[in-house]
C-alpha cells in the first residue's frame, strides 16, 4: 500500500468543499455535528479511492470500489439530512454505524489478499 500525497491532499480538499457545501444549507440546524461526520467520512472514503494505491491489483480495485460505494451512501445520507429536519442522534447513530461497517468491510477485503 503507498499513499500518493497529492492525490490524497485532492480528496481532502474535494472533501472539505463537499462538506462546507452540505454545511451551508439553510435547512440544515445541526452544521457542526454534519461537518465533522461528513467530512470524516467523505475524506477516509475518497482517501482511500484516490490517494492510495495497493501492491495487489485486485485487492486494491475491490477495496476502491467499496470505497466509491460508502462515499455516495454518505453523501446521499449526508443530503438527506442537510435537507430534512432529523435529530442529531438519528444522525450521529447512522453515519457511525455506516462508517464502521465501510471500515470493517475494507478491512476485511484488504486483509484476505492471498
Amino acid at each position: 500500500m503507498k499513499v500518493h500525497p497529492v492525490n490524497f491532499l485532492a480528496a481532502l480538499v474535494i472533501s472539505a468543499l463537499i462538506t462546507y457545501g452540505i454545511s451551508i444549507m439553510d435547512s440544515n440546524v445541526m452544521k457542526v455535528a454534519m461537518g465533522i461526520g461528513s467530512f470524516v467520512f467523505f475524506a477516509s472514503t475518497l482517501g482511500v479511492s484516490i490517494g492510495i494505491t495497493f501492491t495487489s491489483v485486485r485487492t486494491g480495485v475491490n477495496v476502491k470500489v467499496v470505497a466509491m460505494v460508502f462515499f455516495t451512501i454518505a453523501l446521499i445520507m449526508n443530503l438527506l439530512w442537510a435537507y430534512f429536519t432529523f435529530s442529531q442522534g438519528s444522525y450521529v447513530i447512522t453515519l457511525g454505524i455506516a462508517f464502521l461497517l465501510y471500515v470493517v468491510v475494507a478491512n476485511a477485503i484488504y486483509r484476505a489478499q492471498a
